[in-house]
């Protein structure tokens, strides 16, 4: 790794003095992108004071920016983190379908295909959306805020996802209550969306309010389960419909969004975080973790009416 850095212009009388300008050029070749400070970072890269350096710098280069994929920066494990959860989630779903069509032969209804295809599809595109995200961000200012807004759009299609298949099994023997739930659902994940692309994406002054919709979004989805659980009683919910798994999901997520809110643990130690463990890595891997928990939840329900056919 090279690092240069260059003399600021001499302030003029009654101006602060410019920071250093300090690049960090991985490896020493043009070719590939540069990595800097937040001082030196445009305003519109710059959405978490706590991280201090290794912020990738403005490529307006497609070929560059895919470099950061081979480079050690901030977005490096945001990046990783959803490309590794967008294959295991693709992997998963081909490898159940499989077992499935294997072991249930004629037991195996639309409606399972249905659940598992629109859940499995929703996290791959979701995952997949936010892989791009992370690596475009640097490119430049529009490149950065359209895949910012298909990163949430992919978010809005997780809950969609997630919420359409978990209200498949939670009511399954209440076709009515299937219809109702599945409108609410789709029509919160479409004022999301919309919502949250009118405020342009986010920042940092749109955390609190992103993490909010996101929150309520998840809400939403989850009250089908709720109804089931009302119903059925805890005991045979986890029985029926795996709740025990979408309890473990709605805490990891949860934990993820609170996390990325507040800005934890970077907030308490700035520059610590700045390339490992800082808090939108870990809202992504709870994020992950909890998408597995749905996929659990659902194997259970399906063993479950397997069970029953």
């Amino acid at each position: 790794m090279v690092a240069t850095s260059t003399a600021p212009p001499a302030a003029t009388s009654g101006e602060p003095p410019s920071p250093p300008i300090i690049y960090k050029l991985v490896p020493a070749n043009m070719r590939w992108p540069l990595i800097g400070s937040k001082d030196i970072i445009p305003a519109w890269l710059c959405d978490n004071d706590f991280i201090l350096d290794w912020h990738p710098m403005p490529t307006y280069s497609y070929a560059k920016s895919f470099r950061l994929w081979r480079c050690l920066h901030m977005e490096t494990m945001n990046i990783y983190t959803h490309l590794i959860g967008f294959i295991g989630f693709f992997v998963a779903g081909i490898s159940l379908y499989n077992i499935a069509k294997s072991t249930s032969g004629s037991k195996l209804t639309s409606g399972d295909t249905y659940a598992f295809g629109i859940s499995i599809t929703a996290a791959t595109l979701c995952f997949a959306f936010s892989s791009i995200f992370h690596t475009l961000r640097s490119h430049s200012y529009y490149v950065h805020h359209f895949w910012g807004r298909m990163d949430i759009f992919g978010i809005c299609i997780l809950a969609l996802g997630g919420g359409a298949s978990a209200n498949y099994y939670a009511m399954y023997s209440n076709p009515k209550a299937q219809m109702i739930y599945w409108g609410m659902n789709a029509v919160f994940a479409f004022l999301a969306a919309v919502f949250l692309f009118d405020t342009g994406g986010g920042g940092t002054e749109m955390l609190v309010l992103r993490g909010g919709t996101f929150t309520i979004l998840a809400i939403s989805a989850m009250l089908p389960i709720l109804h089931a659980i009302g119903i059925l009683g805890w005991d045979t919910a986890c029985t029926q419909i795996g709740a025990q798994w979408y309890l473990a999901e709605g805490i990891s997520l949860l934990v993820g969004v609170c996390l990325f809110v507040g800005r934890v643990p970077e907030r308490f130690w700035p520059g610590k975080f700045d390339i490992w463990g800082h808090s939108h890595q870990l809202f992504h891997i709870f994020a992950v973790i909890g998408t597995g928990f749905h996929v659990a939840a659902l194997v259970a329900a399906y063993n479950y009416q397997q069970g029953m056919r």
